[in-house]
């Protein structure tokens, strides 16, 4: 499973990174964000996948992340070219707390059990 959302992810990288450089209209701060967006949930689904916890929390676990991913790449997609006042960036902060805070919990909740 861990070699799956690997491959997945590699594919979607070189799938984005191609079209940010094919593509004149999609920005390289919008492609540089979204790479990176990539590049943060794959690694976030390999540590899940890799983890010690049960598995019924892993797979609710893997369609919410997977949510919560696909929101922040098309935040990413559609924001302005800025840092300063954006939006779409302190929501995609907000979300990645979400995704590091949940993991946390539920891994220190399954010690417990």
């Amino acid at each position: 499973m861990k070699s799956t959302f690997s491959y997945i992810g590699l594919a979607l990288l070189i799938l984005n990174s191609l079209l940010g450089l094919l593509i004149s209209a999609y920005a390289p701060f919008n492609w540089i964000l979204t790479d990176g967006v990539i590049i943060v949930n794959t690694m976030l689904f390999h540590l899940l996948a890799s983890s010690k916890i049960k598995d019924g929390f892993k797979f609710g676990l893997t369609f919410v992340f997977a949510v919560f991913g696909a929101t922040e790449f098309l935040f990413g997609l559609f924001m302005q070219n800025y840092f300063v006042d954006n939006l779409f960036l302190i929501l995609m902060c907000i979300i990645f707390i979400l995704h590091i805070g949940i993991f946390i919990v539920l891994r220190s909740l399954n010690k417990f059990a």
